[in-house]
Formats: C-alpha cells, structure tokens, sequence
C-alpha cells in the first residue's frame, strides 16, 4: 500500500478535519471554464425532498438547492443560509426571518409561503397534490411540524413538543420553486435557489448544470460542471490523472498522491453492520454478539483500508453527542473463540443458529468494499456462520434497507456506511434504532423512552440520555455493529483548490472549487 506523505498521513490520524495548503485567495472571479466531478454512484433523485443521502446530496445540495439553514463547516454550529436570523418565540415555536431578494432559478420568488410549503412537502405520507410523497428527507423530523407565513418574509415553524434543535433540523429541508412541485411525483427537472441551475440528465450516464448569474450570493468561478459515475476507486483517480475529471470523490489510500493534489476529511462517518433482530438466527442476542466478536476489524482495517479506516465498536462518530468516550471496547471485540462460544451455547438451548442469512452489501461505500466485505464474511464463516454475499446497487440495496421488511425475506446483516455531520443523535438513533423508525430492525421499549426524553432535552443531559441509549443498543440488543471509522480522499487535477470539510462526504459545493491556471 502506498505510504502518504508525513502531512497528509499526519492529519487523517489526527483527526483534522480538513486539509489544504495555500494562503487565503482572493474573492473569487467568475470564469467561463467547466470541470467534470467523478462520483462513485448516480443519484437515485434529483429531488429537494431527497437530499438528505451522499448520492444524491453531492449534486444537489448546495448547488442546485439550499435550506434555511446550514452547519458551519468550520465549527459546526448552525448559520444562515436562506434565513437571515430565527427566534424561538415560545417553546413549540420558532420564527424564521427569510433573507428578501432571492430569486429561484425560474424567476420566482423565494418567500415564507413557499418556505412552509416546502417543510410541510418533506414530511412522510404528507398528501402533497393528490398524492403522498416518499420523501427521504422526511427521516429528519421525529414528529409533525407545521410551518405557516406569517408575513411575506417571516416563517413560523411549531411542534406539539419542544425541540430545542429545530435551526439545526432545518439543515436537511432544501427549497424547490412551487412551480416546479405542482405534483406528488418525484421532481425531475429540480429548480432552487443554489448557485447552480439543472442543464440536463442523461440517465445512466451524466448531470449537466451551469451556473445562475442570478444568485443572490456570490458568483462561483466554475461555469459548468458535468458528474460522471464509475464504480471503481481506482478508475476515478485514473480519470484526474489524465485530465478526463477535475475531483475525483472517495479515491483509495493508494490512489493518493501525497501531495496537495490529494485532500484528506473526516466527516463522523462509521461503517457498521446492521443486524436484523426479528428473524431467526438473530432473534437471541448471543448470536447478534457473536458476529461482533467474530470480526478482526484491527487486521481488516489495516491490511485493506490503510488511513482511510480505523477499528471502530459505536454507532456515532466522536464529535456527536451521543458517542461514550468511556465504552470499554473489549466487550464486543475480536475473539472467534467467544464468538463459538455463544453460538454454541445459543444452539443448546435451541436456537436454530445455522439459519442461513442475506449479507447485503453495496459497492460504493467504501473505496474498497468489495474487499473489506469478503473478509468480514470470511471471519463469520470461521465461526461457524451460514449466509449468502450479496453485492448490489443502491436503489436495490435500499429495498433492504428501508421497513417494512417482507415477511418472506430472510434474515439480513446489511452493510451501512452512516454519517452524522450535525453532531446531534438525532439525526441518527430514531431513524436506525428506534421501533418505529424507517430504516430500524432494533426495537427496545427503554431506548425508545430515552429517545422521547432526549427529543426535548437540551446541553449535557440530552448527550447523557442519549448514551445511555447507546449502551444498550450495544450491550444488549448488539444490532448496529461498528466496523471502521472512515476517513475519506478526495483526488484534485492541476489547476483546482477544494479545501475539504466536514461536511464533504454529502456536499461537494462547486462556488467553494477554486482555479488557477
């Protein structure tokens, strides 16, 4: 495996969660240039209801779309965007004032009352137009929220029960124009507000969009931007290096080049094994622990992902509030002969442990995936597990992700790779560990007690509530098994600057691409 330069190693095992080199530039000079971004996946939507996933986030949002709202990529605090400033006026109510003057891409105005309408449209099961719209975005949000116009510029946005996060919920709403949302189909022709308007989408193969000499911010320097997709990492770097793509996303360790041409973030994201609870052979939880048990994540992490992975046991990345800086990670580590042993104890009593079970896996979650998936398979046969690989593309590997699950599917241990760039778990544990939450095979009264109480709490004792929960889902129901903390590369052609961030994973800003000749 290549060795990266001391800098760029230095600051991925560090935990820095940016790294460029050059002095601050000057404000940035629109260019009639065009550069060409290679991703691993196509986006499965271009909708602003579907923003919220990496795939379809890294061309959408922040570049065709923007929210009310954004997470500062150098602090994480939560700044203006869209609106101006807020006030939290009672405790189930806030107020929104919107910035006045932007324009969407088709002319029209961006006001409160389009604002509302776009919040209300990204909650699940809203009858939008004739119709209940499937809205990934929807995840966001724990419960009902109502938005209405107060005035042309003022927002309000209330809850049956506080929630002290509401600026930071609204991070993951991006507005479409009305006009273009006149239907409860998914948008195909996605107009906002962002720097950047749609051009074209040739399915299977490219998005085209160009820049809006409208917009309300500053100018970006790039004209045009075309996404391609190839699935191999190896294939992406090949691209920047002979010039056919200027960025080149999730590259592998071995593909970088040790210079400034290679950037290296950090974004909280966690690559886990979601274990089906409710099926045999998952049903005791001595079998859920045996699969943690069974996996050398310090070898698989070494041997096949380099600096861009590290072992990891928890769910949450450090910087969320509910990542324990305390958990004693031996308690679900590496021991193939104590992985034998609950199995077996688990067969005495019954258990029918050679059930066979789906490994569902997707390609594109790591540079390597293929290969990291083959040896965790090859540590559960081992053991003594009985299963089937399979290998697929995002919309199907969704299919298995999302409830409700088919009475006549089999069990699953499917491969999730899970970012928080919020900092808050409750961009996470609702959705994946909850008994009702839409991508949730875990189903404990006492977790989902402490998730109500955290919804409302604030500071310290939210964080506590929420690790609390985290213990149990660990300890106890073990069904979100983590593998690796990710660190992530991105590989730049001649000319290009793109100081990575946080919040890189899912937005790749092209007003933030500087050139040079």
């Amino acid at each position: 495996m290549l060795r990266l330069s001391g800098r760029l190693a230095a600051a991925v095992s560090a935990g820095m969660l940016t790294w460029a080199a050059g002095a601050p530039l000057a404000v940035a000079q629109p260019t009639d240039r065009a550069i060409t971004v290679v991703l691993p996946t196509e986006p499965d939507s271009l909708d602003p209801c579907d923003t919220q996933t990496a795939t379809n986030g890294n061309v959408s949002k922040d570049n065709i779309f923007e929210s009310l709202t954004k997470v500062s990529p150098e602090d994480g605090t939560v700044i203006p965007l869209l609106a101006a400033s807020w006030d939290r006026v009672e405790p189930n109510v806030w107020h929104f004032h919107l910035k006045e003057g932007v324009k969407f891409h088709d002319g029209s105005e961006f006001d409160a009352e389009t604002a509302a309408a776009n919040i209300i449209r990204s909650q699940a099961g809203t009858d939008f137009y004739g119709g209940a719209l499937a809205c990934y975005n929807s995840e966001q949000f724990v419960e009902r929220v109502d938005a209405e116009a107060i005035d042309k510029y003022t927002l309000q946005v209330s809850t049956e029960r506080p929630d002290p996060i509401m600026p930071l919920r609204l991070t993951y709403i991006d507005m479409g124009s009305l006009e273009s949302q006149q239907k409860a189909e998914k948008i195909t022709n996605p107009v906002g507000t962002g720097p950047y308007q749609f051009v074209e989408r040739i399915q299977g193969q490219s998005i085209k969009l160009t820049r809006f000499d409208g917009y309300w911010g500053e100018i970006p320097e790039v004209k045009d931007v075309t996404y391609v997709y190839r699935t191999e990492a190896s294939v992406r770097a090949a691209m920047v290096e002979t010039g056919e793509a200027q960025l080149a996303t999730a590259i592998r360790a071995e593909n970088a080049t040790g210079d400034d041409r290679t950037v290296a973030y950090k974004d909280n994201r966690i690559f886990l094994m979601r274990v089906m609870t409710h099926k045999e052979p998952f049903l005791d939880p001595r079998v859920r622990r045996a699969i943690s048990h069974a996996v050398d994540r310090d070898s698989i992490t070494r041997a096949l992902m380099g600096i861009t992975g590290s072992p990891w046991y928890q769910m949450l990345g450090p910087q969320v509030n509910g990542f324990i800086p305390d958990f004693d990670n031996s308690q679900l580590a590496y021991d193939p002969e104590k992985a034998r042993q609950l199995l077996e104890e688990a067969r005495a009593d019954g258990v029918p442990v050679d059930t066979e079970f789906l490994i569902i896996s997707r390609p594109d979650q790591l540079p390597n995936q293929t290969e990291v998936v083959q040896a965790i398979a090859q540590n559960l046969e081992q053991v003594g597990f009985n299963f089937q690989l399979l290998n697929m593309e995002g919309s199907a590997w969704l299919k298995y992700l999302r409830a409700p699950f088919p009475d006549d599917q089999p069990a699953t241990l499917q491969m999730v790779s899970h970012d928080n760039t919020s900092g808050d778990a409750s961009f996470s544990f609702p959705r994946y560990i909850s008994c009702e939450g839409p991508v949730s095979s875990t189903c404990n009264e006492r977790i989902d007690e402490l998730l109500k109480q955290a919804d409302v709490a604030a500071d310290e004792e939210r964080a506590k509530l929420y690790q609390e929960a985290a213990r149990i889902l660990y300890l106890e129901e073990t069904s979100m098994i983590g593998v690796a903390e990710q660190a992530r590369l991105i590989r730049l052609g001649d000319g290009i600057r793109y100081d990575a961030n946080p919040m890189s994973g899912v937005i790749i800003r092209i007003a933030d691409i500087h050139l040079s000749e």
